[in-house]
């Protein structure tokens, strides 16, 4: 007779020894704090981090642009790329490659570039410090600290529009022009 008693008690015991380590392991990871594992505040923030990533966009069977980076950050649908080189491909003329610091790919389409843009086209080099590509008008928009050299030129503006659909490069505000050697530029026009 006192055996029944026993029996609920222990099976009592377990079954709440039992919920108690369910609600421990299902609960343990909120209540450590994020601040006390991570050395930075961005690094609690990141959703994935990778190394050595190439990344393609291409658009009716066209490749837009190629994009080259040793790390990418992923924070809330915007994947941050430091160092990278991007080639754009104009529907005309040849590709353009670009190096630079820092940039944001947003959408897996629109990228912003940042610090130290340097682009190298033979005879042509172009520094700015912001790009931004556009991925549904292909084109590119520079501001601030333009500077392109080459063919005895130094063009120097604040904002850049480059249309690579059309090959049109417009130059704006702030325009300054400085030849650096006469003999190398050949006056014409374009057809």
């Amino acid at each position: 007779m006192w055996r029944a008693p026993v029996k609920i008690f222990l099976f009592a015991v377990i079954l709440i020894i039992v919920c108690g380590m369910v609600l421990l392991l299902t609960s343990y990871r909120y209540w450590l704090k994020p601040k006390n594992l991570m050395d930075s505040q961005i690094e609690s923030h990141i959703d994935i981090g990778l190394n050595s990533v190439h990344h393609v966009a291409v658009r009716n069977g066209h490749k837009l642009w190629d994009l080259s980076s040793e790390s990418v950050h992923r924070i809330k649908a915007e994947n941050y790329v430091s160092p990278l080189t991007l080639t754009v491909y104009p529907y005309i003329g040849d590709p353009i490659t670009l190096n630079a610091k820092n940039g944001i790919v947003y959408d897996n389409k629109n990228i912003k570039i940042t610090e130290d843009i340097v682009v190298k086209q033979s005879p042509w080099k172009f520094v700015c410090d912001s790009l931004m590509y556009y991925y549904t008008r292909h084109e590119i928009i520079g501001k601030q600290n333009i500077a392109i050299t080459g063919c005895g030129l130094t063009i120097t503006a604040k904002a850049i529009n480059y249309d690579l659909s059309s090959g049109l490069l417009t130059v704006t505000e702030s325009v300054g022009i400085t030849i650096s050697e006469p003999n190398s530029i050949h006056t014409g026009y374009s057809k």
